[in-house]
């Protein structure tokens, strides 16, 4: 008791005066009446044994503050985490021999409870690498296929009738599968891969209908929608399409539609309509907006389309291009097409309609045909060419383009037109140069010439004479066609000159392309460099491509010109002839023979 006493009264041991009171029990209530007397021993062993306890707690908390005068003072982390702050830590360290024992922890499920530690690890992450692996491999493989078949160029798009080559066919004058007096559809059909050859992207047939004495009289059509006996049947039409849609081509007819504007005309006047107001006569401003006047061109028009046809020629609108009424007409044609189809007309429409229907017009033609007459001279060549630049027709991006024409159905062949040496050859090279889309004649691309009649015995089908039948090598036809004049002289190795200018035609946006069209405003990239008498320089280019020239000499004789003040050097890449060979060209004496053309990429 009295060691009890000692403990309580030192001031020094803070824990023992606040622990003590906490476990030493409370003296019974009786105390003051009848005190134990002070000889009487405790039976509080617990008593003693915390106090001796805490003797041993407060001499080693004496101890750890003398040394600790000489050492750096740890953190207070570590002092509240240290075993001397805690009243139970040092009976355990002294239990262990002063080693302290580790925190033990205790779990709710032991770690083989979880499910996912049943897997079979091993395996998942053999799995997880390889399809890591594999879905690199992949995307290494789309990068590199990406690269290997990207466009190696980026040329500016155009649609299918843009710039491309198209040619013309009269189809009574071109191949008898049969070897009969008569081309047919079949023949056609036969001969497409020297269409595709040739670079054809667009073949025209000239009237395929029914007339009473067809070919002879192949304009005077009584229908648009039945094919003339001689050329075959409706499927070998279908046949035709199948052939040229597989090689990428596309076909489009001869529609004449004059024949069946007069008729709606002349059923419109038996019933004329005058207006009594102003004593002005309607029928000739309204005829155009009836629409059953025009079912037969509707119909045929309908009708062909569900056979693959992609375009039509309207032949002889022009003689009603004056009329109000045709640009309402036109829409509604066009409309009845749709963007894929195109319209083409000639150029005459757009001449002679009024100002007021221009843009209409315009707005509803996919090609304008423009002919150019070689036999009238380099002058009128370049007056036709200056006339559509400066036109309607390059005033905006969304204008038809010009479809190029130096032969057709009705004009005299170009051979017989150009008769030195190989004059077509140089002619289809200029035409070829030129913005917009050519168009070959069936037979200019081998020099065909027109019948012969030196005895003037065929005079009524003077008309016709232009029409022959086209010749093919190794080709030795049994009967006489149905128009003959001797055995005609061609030059088919000419059609490689023209193959090779069909390529550079499809790869050059500075010659398939027929303007340059920049925020909005377009303009011409042809340009007519140099022109004397009949030799006549012109120069065609784009924006960061590559510039060319065509050079032809129109005339009949020789011509040597010096062209270094305007141009350096180039590449000759078709031309002059035929067999010519690709090899640098300078312009300081360029030298042509009659009729030779030569196209360069400068420098």
């Amino acid at each position: 008791m009295d060691g009890f006493l000692r403990v309580t009264s030192n001031a020094d041991n803070a824990d023992a005066t606040s622990i003590c009171p906490l476990i030493t029990p409370s003296p019974p209530t009786n105390a003051l009446v009848d005190p134990l007397p002070e000889n009487a021993i405790s039976t509080f062993q617990i008593g003693d044994e915390l106090v001796e306890k805490l003797q041993k707690v407060h001499e080693k908390c004496d101890g750890e503050s003398v040394s600790s005068a000489s050492s750096s003072e740890q953190p207070v982390t570590s002092q509240l985490l240290e075993g001397g702050n805690y009243l139970n830590m040092p009976t355990d360290q002294e239990n262990e021999g002063g080693k302290i024992t580790p925190l033990e922890l205790t779990f709710r499920n032991p770690s083989e409870d979880y499910f996912f530690m049943s897997w079979n690890w091993p395996l998942i992450r053999k799995i997880s690498l390889c399809l890591y692996l594999s879905a690199l491999i992949g995307m290494l493989a789309v990068v590199v296929g990406l690269i290997a078949f990207l466009p190696k160029t980026c040329n500016p798009p155009t649609k299918w009738h843009q710039g491309n080559l198209f040619y013309e066919i009269f189809p009574a004058s071109f191949y008898s599968s049969n070897h009969e007096m008569e081309g047919n559809l079949k023949g056609i059909s036969m001969k497409s891969d020297y269409l595709m050859t040739l670079g054809v992207r667009g073949v025209r047939l000239n009237s395929i209908f029914t007339s009473a004495n067809y070919p002879r009289d192949f304009e005077n059509a009584t229908t648009l929608t039945e094919i003339a006996s001689a050329l075959g049947t409706l499927e070998d039409f279908k046949s035709l399409v199948k052939h040229l849609n597989s090689r990428n081509m596309s076909l489009l007819l001869d529609l004449s539609v004059s024949p069946f504007i007069q008729k709606s005309l002349q059923n419109k006047m038996t019933v004329k309509a005058v207006d009594i107001r102003n004593d002005t006569d309607t029928e000739l401003n309204d005829f155009l907006s009836l629409s059953y006047d025009f079912e037969p061109i509707e119909e045929a028009m309908q009708f062909w389309m569900l056979h693959g046809v992609e375009g039509f020629y309207l032949k002889g609108l022009e003689n009603y291009a004056d009329n109000l009424g045709t640009a309402k007409l036109l829409a509604r044609w066009k409309k009845l097409l749709g963007p894929d189809r195109i319209l083409i007309v000639n150029e005459e429409v757009i001449n002679v309609a009024p100002k007021e229907n221009l843009n209409s017009i315009l707005s509803h033609v996919d090609l304008v045909d423009v002919k150019l007459d070689i036999e009238k001279g380099v002058s009128d060549i370049i007056r036709k060419i200056d006339s559509v630049q400066n036109g309607s027709l390059f005033t905006q991006a969304d204008m038809p383009w010009v479809h190029w024409s130096i032969g057709n159905v009705n004009s005299n062949r170009l051979a017989n037109i150009l008769s030195f040496g190989n004059g077509t050859l140089g002619a289809t090279l200029l035409q070829m140069m030129l913005p917009g889309t050519p168009s070959i004649f069936y037979g200019d691309e081998i020099g065909l010439h027109q019948i012969a009649d030196p005895d003037k015995e065929k005079t009524d089908i003077k008309h016709l004479h232009q029409l022959t039948m086209m010749p093919w090598p190794n080709d030795n036809p049994k009967v006489l066609p149905w128009i003959y004049g001797g055995d005609p002289t061609v030059h088919f190795e000419q059609i490689y000159a023209i193959m090779k200018m069909a390529k550079l035609r499809m790869e050059s946006p500075s010659v398939y392309m027929n303007a340059v069209c920049k925020q909005g405003v377009t303009k011409v990239n042809a340009e007519v460099k140099y022109s004397q008498e009949n030799f006549l320089v012109v120069q065609r280019w784009y924006p960061r491509r590559k510039s060319y020239v065509v050079a032809s000499n129109l005339g009949n004789t020789k011509i040597s010109a010096d062209l270094s003040l305007l141009l350096y050097t180039g590449q000759v890449i078709v031309g002059p002839r035929a067999d010519s060979v690709s090899e640098t060209i300078s312009f300081k004496e360029v030298n042509l023979w009659p009729g030779e053309s030569v196209v360069i990429v400068l420098d």
